[in-house]
């Protein structure tokens, strides 16, 4: 599997490389918990890999892990949007596991600016590796709302997900952020990552309860290639007490 996974960021790499200079390229993402408002354009493919180092007790090395996302988007239209993951993971215990798939489809309406706030919807079917009565099927649904000011963007996504296979409330969360552009190349933001369960047990004072906040850097060396990066920070018990995150996105 690690030979597997060295393979495919081998020949995102390559693609990356050799992919020519001679047409415009879509907004590329400034976020890497939020979900952007923007899709790929019609008939343009992206590639983006996700890597995360995560840590649930930093003084614990034994519980270090990582988390490996490898997707592919397409745009159907200028406004629809469908993407594949394959998602693979490492821990000291299993080595590398083949983690999951998903697909994933994102739609947003009108543009940018047409209305007070800029909406989307994003949905995805998640499918874990190994049998279903230890890992059920999930779906995810996102309201993403968006708002630029100039330099500045503020933004949401309002999450609600369900296993498939088991009889389960709906749970929910959210994420939020704000960025900044320093440049054209550069932009600076913070992200903000919190679990609020479900109808059953809803509000913060659950022991799952999840806070996390992230400032984040995203870069661009090339028109159509960027690298965010950001250290998601714990600041509940239930959360991982510091996460690693990148992003690498190129568009083709």
């Amino acid at each position: 599997m690690n030979r597997q996974l060295i393979f495919i960021m081998l020949a995102a790499v390559s693609i990356f490389l050799f992919t020519g200079e001679g047409r415009a390229f879509a907004h590329m993402r400034d976020y890497i918990f939020n979900q952007e408002y923007y899709t790929t354009r019609k008939g343009e493919f992206e590639v983006e890999l996700y890597n995360d180092f995560n840590m649930p007790e930093a003084r614990k090395s034994a519980t270090y892990n990582s988390l490996h996302q490898v997707e592919v988007e397409y745009g159907i239209t200028n406004r629809l949007q469908l993407a594949y993951y394959e998602v693979f993971k490492w821990n000291r215990t299993d080595d590398w596991q083949r983690d999951a798939l998903k697909i994933e489809a994102k739609y947003r309406f009108l543009e940018s600016g047409e209305l007070p706030v800029d909406v989307a919807l994003y949905g995805e079917y998640k499918n874990p590796n190994g049998r279903q009565d230890s890992a059920s099927d999930e779906l995810e649904g996102k309201l993403i709302l968006s708002r630029d000011f100039g330099q500045w963007n503020i933004i949401a996504n309002l999450i609600t997900e369900r296993k498939i296979n088991e009889h389960e409330d709906l749970q929910w969360s959210y994420t939020a952020g704000v960025s900044y552009a320093l440049n054209p190349k550069v932009r600076l933001g913070l992200e903000l990552k919190e679990t609020l369960g479900d109808q059953g047990e809803f509000g913060i004072h659950r022991k799952d309860h999840q806070l996390q906040l992230m400032p984040v850097i995203a870069t661009s060396f090339t028109p159509h290639s960027r690298i965010l990066f950001g250290p998601a920070i714990g600041l509940t018990r239930a959360a991982d007490d510091l996460q690693l995150k990148s992003i690498v996105e190129i568009e083709f």
